[in-house]
């Protein structure tokens, strides 16, 4: 069942290539609305496929996922809120402005760091071996999915301002 979670870490990375050429073009911008929730939905199906599970203390690795699931809907809910109190929506191609303030002032991409802790927490719930290590794959198109939207979107759109953010927050961690 190993070829399942190829095909869902496949199906996850050219999800995010289409919103890149939707966001780039400038068309089908439409597309967000299908990406951004595929991005939630196809790492968690991952889970229940055949496949071996860890075998740990179970009990202690649920309790850990589901405050890892919390916090990560805490963070992603904060963020949310503090986008939209700025006057940008989370999903906009080009934001209007840029927020610093709230979980922004900590990290400069709280809503994807949300959306790490959520999966993770979820892995380690089902403790699926093949959903967590291709799990690894999934985050790290995650990371590339922030450095792009930096490199493409902010730092075009806010020049020095950005950089300077940059500069003083960590991207997914507290510096």
């Amino acid at each position: 069942m190993i070829i399942i979670q190829i095909l869902f870490a496949v199906l996850f990375a050219l999800n995010l290539l289409l919103l890149w050429a939707a966001v780039l073009s400038g068309r089908l911008l439409f597309y967000r609305f299908v990406a951004y929730p595929l991005m939630l939905i196809v790492p968690l199906i991952t889970v229940f496929f055949d496949q071996p599970r860890f075998e740990l203390d179970y009990f202690w690795w649920k309790v850990a996922g589901i405050i890892a699931i919390l916090l990560g809907i805490i963070i992603t809910a904060w963020a949310k809120k503090e986008l939209k109190s700025g006057g940008v929506r989370w999903h906009d191609a080009s934001p209007k402005a840029l927020v610093t303030s709230g979980p922004y002032q900590y990290v400069r991409h709280p809503i994807y760091l949300g959306l790490i802790f959520i999966l993770v927490g979820w892995w380690w719930i089902w403790v699926a071996v093949y959903a967590f290590y291709f799990g690894m794959f999934i985050l790290a198109l995650i990371w590339i999915q922030g450095y792009l939207e930096e490199k493409l979107v902010l730092e075009k759109k806010f020049g020095s301002k950005y950089r300077e953010y940059r500069q003083q927050t960590g991207m997914y961690w507290i510096k």
